[in-house]
């Protein structure tokens, strides 16, 4: 096999080689922004500079006519998948994506000439598109790569949301769908209420786990063990003004409230599918007080193909790829088992 044929999906005829090309279209969603131009050039429509909640309901469009995807690859054939460089790579180039479409719409916003009603199109659709990337985030942030791991920081930065691969990785996989986890919405909490709780516990969450991993290595620095920029939560924190800060020293201040703008966005379409994710489900106490261990049944779930091919990279690696999580894995990647996960309604 050549060089350019280790990044390109196998010749496989079967119904998986022919899938792995909608891996692909998870291209799509980090270029939002730069679709929706295209389309306003080609129609005349300032309409599609609201691309983003149009995309979003083109999805949902599509779900209801192709249904939900019934296969998935067996615990035997993950081994091969997991050797090709294809699956990594498409993951990876989500984040240049996605930094080109975000300075370019900054640079529109400041220069393009826009009236306040499609600057603010853009602002959403932006927003929508990094919100959207946190899943990519939420995939590479898994690998134990130093680039994934660099590449996870950077993807969450247009999104104040650098210390989410800490605090997801570190402390929602441990406590899944537990009154201790900050990240699981309990029964009857109204998003409005989860929304402060999961910000606020997420970001004490992550510094004390960072906290914690530095005491443990009895590791010093200026009397603070934790304040270093080995701290994956600073260097994390510090993408974010750098970038914004370059973006405002280029156009001016007046790209700053967009660019928090889309922010907000961004991490608020995150919080509205951790709400949902676990939303009423609750793992019981075993008699010595520990928490029965992750089971699929502890996390809602949805096949519909729409969803998984063009909604995110990451969501359709997801469902190949096992990753480190005992709430996502047995279902993800056996079809035999797919049942044993509660499905929310169409």
């Amino acid at each position: 096999m050549s060089h350019v044929e280790s990044f390109l999906p196998s010749r496989d005829n079967s119904m998986y080689g022919a899938k792995r090309w909608l891996w692909l279209f998870g291209f799509i969603p980090p270029a939002l922004p730069v679709f929706g131009y295209l389309l306003v050039k080609a129609t005349g429509l300032g309409l599609f500079y609201w691309f983003g909640p149009i995309f979003i309901l083109g999805v949902v469009m599509i779900d209801f006519i192709v249904g939900v995807d019934k296969s998935s690859y067996e615990i035997s054939e993950i081994a091969a998948v997991e050797n090709e460089p294809y699956y990594r790579w498409v993951a990876d180039l989500v984040m240049p994506i996605q930094y080109a479409s975000l300075i370019w719409s900054a640079w529109m916003l400041t220069n393009g000439g826009l009236n306040w009603i499609d600057s603010l199109g853009l602002v959403v659709t932006l927003g929508i598109a990094n919100g959207i990337a946190i899943t990519n985030a939420h995939e590479i942030g898994h690998k134990p790569e130093t680039l994934e791991r660099w590449l996870a920081k950077f993807v969450l930065a247009p999104s104040f949301f650098g210390h989410f691969t800490i605090e997801h990785n570190g402390s929602h996989h441990v406590w899944a769908a537990t009154p201790e986890d900050f990240s699981s919405a309990r029964m009857g909490e109204s998003f409005y209420v989860y929304f402060p709780r999961t910000l606020v516990g997420g970001v004490k969450d992550a510094w004390n786990l960072e906290k914690q991993r530095f005491v443990r290595r009895d590791q010093s620095h200026w009397g603070k063990p934790h304040w270093t920029w080995r701290n994956d939560v600073l260097s994390a924190w510090i993408i974010t003004p750098l970038l914004f800060g370059a973006l405002v020293a280029w156009l001016g201040w007046s790209v700053l409230p967009w660019l928090v703008l889309q922010g907000f966005i961004g991490l608020t379409m995150l919080e509205m599918v951790n709400y949902v994710q676990h939303y009423g489900l609750l793992r019981a106490k075993r008699p010595d007080g520990r928490y029965q261990p992750c089971e699929p049944r502890h996390s809602w779930n949805s096949s519909h193909l729409a969803r998984i091919s063009c909604s995110t990279t990451c969501r359709a690696i997801r469902t190949i790829m096992p990753i480190r999580c005992a709430i996502t894995r047995p279902c993800a990647i056996s079809r035999k088992r797919r049942s044993c996960r509660p499905v929310m309604p169409a």
